[in-house]
């Protein structure tokens, strides 16, 4: 995948560059931002963002390299340990694959600078590789920056995608749990996943009105 998004901002312009590969037979899967706008400018300080606004262009690049085996085998304990503690309280968690993340930034002709994270947290979109997609899987997502594993759960319905708001950025490890391995209350998923359906519920009881009042209306000519 690979990919270039302009984003303007002010006077400026911020070019978003997105690509993946992969090191296995798989090919790698589509990375994308919720927002585009939002995520540009949650690489930047405030100073950079007047310097943009005022005309400097800018230039932002992300590169996903996915990968059975954690390149940095020395984080590899972090992980494990995190995936430990996470599993006692949602249960069983596996592992599906890993993404090594190198990320810069460009203002002007400034050099590249390295992003260690997002100034804000951003929604980020990964399409689930198909050999890990199955109807009854839930999906996470684990990542490791300075030291510390944060996970992140799927905030979206579909069964092949996984949608996080996160402001991390570094080597992450998608995971994947069984819907009867699960420790969290059928209740609370439901609770949580409900509020993406809230819009639609409010345009199905809409057009249920309009039904209704066109058939009284009937009745009554």
């Amino acid at each position: 995948m690979y990919e270039t998004t302009q984003v303007t901002y002010g006077e400026g312009t911020i070019t978003v560059t997105m690509s993946s590969e992969s090191t296995t037979e798989v090919a790698a899967p589509d990375i994308r931002f919720g927002s585009y706008e939002n995520a540009a400018r949650a690489c930047f300080t405030e100073k950079e963002l007047e310097a943009i606004s005022g005309g400097e262009n800018a230039e932002v690049s992300f590169s996903f390299l996915m990968s059975d085996e954690i390149k940095d085998t020395g984080k590899l304990p972090l992980f494990e340990e995190a995936i430990e503690k996470e599993s006692k309280e949602l249960g069983a968690l596996h592992q599906g694959v890993f993404f090594d993340v190198d990320a810069s930034k460009t203002v002007g002709f400034e050099e590249p600078e390295a992003l260690g994270s997002f100034y804000e947290d951003v929604e980020m979109q990964y399409d689930i590789p198909l050999f890990l997609v199955t109807g009854d899987r839930e999906y996470f997502i684990i990542t490791e920056e300075m030291g510390v594993c944060n996970l992140e759960q799927d905030t979206d319905i579909d069964a092949d995608t996984l949608t996080v708001s996160t402001h991390d950025i570094g080597t992450s490890l998608l995971l994947y749990q069984t819907q009867n391995e699960s420790l969290v209350p059928t209740k609370e998923k439901v609770q949580i996943k409900s509020q993406h359906l809230f819009a639609a519920g409010i345009i199905v009881l809409v057009l249920a009105w309009i039904l209704i009042d066109r058939r009284h209306r009937k009745i009554r000519d």
